[in-house]
């Protein structure tokens, strides 16, 4: 994926965040990082989290629990790393993992950019993002993310 398709898609990806900056260096570099790992474990996954969304973390920790809109998440504690590797190690459909990651929500803060660049890092980094805003969390409510 070209640097500029790439800067495209993190500022695709941070509008639906409603950050309406550009794109910053150290969000293109995270995601270059991202997107040449043969194999994305959960301490990458941590650290690309930590880049775009500082001092927000993973929610190992009982009692870190969240709430999107309507949905909320399942809580906090150790079982959100397992959840987390065995759903990275999934080789099925990318969008079905895209859904299953978000519905998990394994980071406090982080979770929508994090969970698009592992889909783009799915498929082959060779994918337009194609996520309109309205369209992006429509689809997500509709199946009850």
């Amino acid at each position: 994926m070209s640097d500029i398709k790439l800067t495209e898609f993190i500022r695709e990806s941070n509008r639906i965040e409603g950050i309406l900056r550009e794109p910053q260096l150290y969000e293109i570099r995270a995601h270059q990082e991202l997107l040449r790992l043969r194999a994305v474990p959960v301490a990458a996954l941590c650290s690309f989290v930590g880049t775009i969304a500082p001092g927000h973390r993973l929610r190992d920790t009982a009692g870190l629990n969240v709430r999107v809109g309507n949905h909320i998440a399942p809580a906090g504690g150790p079982n959100i790393r397992v959840r987390l590797e065995q759903l990275l190690l999934d080789s099925g459909d990318p969008w079905q993992q895209h859904i299953d990651y978000e519905t998990l929500h394994p980071f406090t803060d982080g979770n929508g950019r994090s969970g698009r660049a592992l889909w783009l890092w799915r498929m082959g980094g060779s994918a337009p993002i194609g996520f309109l805003h309205q369209f992006y969390y429509q689809t997500l409510e509709r199946i009850g993310r």
